[in-house]
């Protein structure tokens, strides 16, 4: 599960990519050296062995699913004793499993909880799923994967901790957000993530708002997001 410098190659570059895929793993020593990463995790970021309670409510309309996903995990000073919200971006749902499970499962593809966004793949799961970052304001300007894609990865060689904006573990998503520390508000960047769900299947996502909630505007971690076929 270690790939502080795992890179997922796509040869060659093309709206629906490659079934041809190189992972590269500098970190092997370290791997067969048994760090387990969830050993790293602080207390408020430890696996949970519970389903979140979260709700995803999304719908697709012209091959773009788009939505709100649940995932303030009891608010911020709850948050250390609840789940990630899990998703399937195949079948745009909620996966129904904890934490722990999630270490051991592909089933799903992409994780929230708080600020924190986890990808199925290196230090996060089993699954391989790697991403990549394209600066774009919305879905329709992304037309081709990256050339690189990254697998999460949040220990470092040590097997210590490596820490996002707001002391999440440091996945590949952690740089979604521009935060204000005057006002304490989270605003997501013009960027669209491409992750490669499986080998040669990607899917493109926007974060539009941290805040998405219309009930309760400053209600945080209630992600109004988008995503659709690459």
């Amino acid at each position: 599960m270690r790939s502080l410098s795992l890179l997922v190659l796509l040869l060659p570059l093309a709206a629906c990519g490659s079934d041809d895929v190189a992972v590269v793993s500098p970190d092997a020593a370290i791997d067969a050296a048994g760090c387990d990463p969830t050993t790293a995790l602080p207390t408020q970021w430890r696996p949970i062995a519970m389903v979140s309670t979260g709700a995803v409510n999304v719908t697709t309309a012209g091959g773009v699913t788009s939505g709100t996903i649940d995932a303030t995990a009891g608010g911020t000073a709850a948050a250390a004793d609840n789940p990630y919200v899990y998703l399937d971006l195949m079948a745009g749902t909620k996966v129904d499993i904890s934490d722990t499970t999630s270490l051991t499962s592909t089933a799903w593809h992409v994780a929230f909880k708080r600020a924190g966004i986890k990808l199925n793949g290196g230090d996060s799961g089993p699954g391989q799923v790697a991403a990549a970052v394209v600066n774009a304001a919305t879905l329709a300007e992304v037309t081709t994967a990256p050339g690189a894609l990254e697998l999460d990865d949040w220990a470092d060689p040590a097997c210590a901790l490596v820490a996002g904006p707001t002391g999440e573990p440091a996945t590949v998503m952690s740089s979604w957000y521009d935060y204000d520390d005057q006002t304490h508000v989270l605003t997501p960047k013009a960027q669209v993530w491409v992750l490669q769900i499986a080998p040669g299947v990607y899917r493109k996502l926007r974060i539009d708002t941290y805040y998405g909630d219309t009930a309760n505007p400053m209600r945080g971690a209630f992600y109004r997001v988008e995503w659709a076929p690459l």
